[in-house]
């Protein structure tokens, strides 16, 4: 009881107030009139807003817990540099993410997560213990039902602490101000208190129940009278008991629903009550549950009701709900976590979570490309718009006119009568400004989507970083597995890279496809040829992530035989496996993003000469120093089902060409492509 005492007096040396004192130190404690009972929650009672976890608020509630609990905080290391920006650096071991992902011995971080925003939904609030050792360090974290707490005001520190009361317990349990991490909604009307969406919709859900209420008497013949039995005599009130029992056990209920009614006695029945179609009630009954469904931010297609819902907006109801629901709740959270618990281990900690909205890439990648192509915008505008450097190089830094996309302003070709154009065609497919042309083009086109899937490499990478880390935690001296258990995480992940990266390739193959059709002059009908793109990806992605996989395994096996030939413990490992993902989420991650993409839309772009017929292929190599010698072959022509001739010997369909089984030399990091031959070169 010492501890106890030792709290409650902690607490209680703030109750006696002085109102002249309070107006000059913190005078809204006085105004708003919580100096009394704990700080009594105004009029609102969270006992009632607890009890309304159902029917469309549970459904409503737990969809957006579930979503915030998908997602997992991060750790970052402040560093600062005289004359420079901030700069954010991800860690991976600390004691933060311990205690987050630990929680305590009886549960676990999602279920932590999710039960403190069911919390904050139904009542605006919720409450973390957080019990700290001698350090000062929180060891473990609880949440207590938000109904349960009350906030002790103080006019020195504006809150002295809090007190729990167990529903049908004995005395209150007193926590000081510093181990209750307290989160919610901000509330206009109060400053101790937060307001949830279900005080907002509390009109919505009382209609609702009384809806669901008259629903089921209806069911249950008891809404209103449906009908009258009449009779032209007297009934005694014995006549009257029986003949109601009888006319209940036969016709109440909805196993007697339909069922005939035979009657005796002079009886007649009158019809009254209405049918519930006539009611309204399915209407009714939507209206009430689309407002509940507004005033949590959750769409109907995201609880299954697939009303006039396809694809194309089901996605756009996700990137909504994920940028306007779910993403302020993490924000919220968010900010708490560097309020409360990361000042505690170092100022310069900083908590963060991914940024959940899916689309928001994806649309800016469609959004570049479609200006750069139609001659909206330059190169150099689109670059800036995401915070880059501008090339300033003449092709970059004004629009390119869509078919032949050469610099706008750039004169115009002489006229040249027919019969020399058609001699130029027998010479020769493309003149040397129009390769270059083409070059141009090519590059514009993948280097965004090289950066796009370069940050999902990253990212991928990034998790398992963590992932392996975690594991490695395990392992408190060398075991003959260890290298087993993180190759098992490793091999666990492929389908996950797939995964992630198949939107990706898909729109590279595509790009491909298009940019092909448009030089040849040929329509593809994607809707017909959709199995052929499915089939094609899904070959690219199973040999690009099974690759993958093997090179970080190589990697991390050299890693860890290098560190136990010197002798060294688990913690010197870590840091020789830290280095690995370290460069693989760097270097590693844009090379592969390079290569991916490169070979995607080569590939695209060969099968879109074959389906037009076209029966030579051109190697195109890239304008600049930087291609490798056994790359120099450009201008070379061969059949388009034959192979290209390298100056170092190796063979490929493409550039990027990983079926001809040519070293990774020659895949890795290429970025020339291809032409198509309409006519025989002399």
């Amino acid at each position: 009881m010492g501890l106890k005492n030792n709290i409650f007096d902690f607490i209680n040396k703030y109750t006696p107030i002085d109102t002249d004192a309070i107006r000059q130190k913190l005078p809204f404690v006085h105004l708003l009139g919580h100096e009394k009972s704990y700080g009594k929650p105004n009029a609102r009672n969270y006992d009632v807003m607890m009890q309304n976890y159902k029917s469309w608020v549970f459904a409503c509630a737990n969809k957006n817990a579930t979503s915030v609990a998908s997602n997992t905080p991060q750790a970052f290391k402040r560093i600062i540099k005289v004359g420079e920006e901030e700069e954010l650096k991800r860690i991976y071991q600390h004691p933060f993410l311990d205690l987050i992902n630990g929680v305590n011995p009886f549960s676990n971080r999602y279920e932590l997560f999710v039960i403190t925003i069911l919390n904050m939904e139904l009542t605006g609030n919720a409450y973390w213990w957080a019990p700290r050792n001698v350090l000062g360090i929180p060891t473990q974290l609880w949440n207590i039902p938000s109904n349960w707490i009350k906030v002790v005001p103080s006019p020195e520190k504006f809150i002295a602490g809090y007190v729990m009361r167990v529903p049908g317990k004995g005395e209150p349990v007193p926590f000081p101000e510093e181990e209750i991490i307290h989160f919610k909604y901000p509330n206009p009307e109060d400053l101790y208190y937060g307001a949830g969406p279900t005080w907002g919709a509390q009109y919505g859900i009382d209609l609702n129940n009384e809806v669901k209420q008259w629903g089921i008497h209806f069911f249950m013949n008891n809404a209103q009278p449906s009908g009258v039995l009449s009779t032209e005599s007297n009934l005694t009130p014995d006549e009257y008991d029986r003949m109601t029992k009888m006319w209940d056990k036969r016709h109440k209920g909805k196993k007697n629903a339909g069922k005939m009614a035979i009657l005796e006695g002079g009886l007649k029945y009158q019809q009254m009550g209405s049918k519930m179609k006539e009611s309204g009630y399915k209407e009714i009954n939507a209206e009430v549950r689309d407002e509940i469904m507004a005033m949590y931010g959750v769409p109907a297609s995201k609880l299954g009701l697939v009303n006039d819902v396809n694809r194309a907006n089901a996605d756009a109801n996700d990137y909504t709900y994920q940028k306007e629901t779910i993403f302020p709740k993490l924000k919220l959270m968010e900010e708490k976590f560097n309020e409360k618990l990361a000042p505690l281990y170092d100022p310069n900690l900083v908590i963060r979570f991914d940024n959940p909205v899916p689309d928001d890439n994806d649309f800016r990648l469609r959004e570049k490309e479609s200006n750069i192509r139609t001659g909206i915008t330059s190169i150099d505008e689109e670059r800036e718009k995401d915070g880059l450097e501008p090339l300033n190089l003449p092709e970059t830094s004004v629009p390119l006119i869509p078919f032949n996309v050469v610099p706008a302003g750039t004169p115009a070709p002489e006229p040249t009568s027919p019969e020399k154009v058609d001699a130029e065609k027998e010479k020769k497919s493309l003149s040397k400004s129009q390769a270059d042309n083409k070059w141009r083009v090519f590059v514009t086109l993948t280097a965004p989507q090289e950066r796009m899937l370069t940050e999902v490499v990253k990212r991928f990478f990034e998790k398992q970083h963590s992932e392996v880390m975690r594991s490695l935690n395990n392992f408190k001296s060398h075991k003959k597995d260890l290298f087993s258990s993180i190759s098992f995480i490793l091999d666990q992940a492929i389908n996950e890279l797939s995964v992630r990266s198949q939107n990706n390739v898909r729109e590279a193959y595509v790009s491909g496809l298009e940019l092909g059709s448009q030089e040849v002059g040929n329509q593809i009908d994607f809707n017909l040829f959709e199995p052929n793109i499915q089939l094609a990806v899904n070959e690219r992605l199973r040999f690009f992530a099974e690759k993958v996989n093997q090179s970080t395994q190589a990697l991390m096996e050299r890693a860890i035989q290098a560190g136990i030939r010197e002798g060294e413990s688990i913690e010197e490992i870590s840091k020789r496996i830290d280095t690995v993902f370290q460069h693989s989420e760097g270097f590693r991650a844009k090379t592969i993003a390079q290569t991916e993409v490169i070979g995607a839309v080569n590939s695209g772009q060969l099968k879109a000469y074959n389906e037009a017929g076209i029966t030579e292929k051109k190697w195109l190599t890239a304008r600049d120093e930087k291609v490798r010698d056994s790359h120099q072959i450009d201008g070379q022509i061969v059949k388009s089902g034959d192979v290209f001739n390298l100056a170092s010997g190796a063979v490929l369909l493409y550039p990027g060409d990983r079926s001809t089984g040519a070293d990774a030399g020659e895949v890795i990091n290429c970025r020339c492509t291809v032409l198509p031959v309409t006519k025989k070169e002399s």
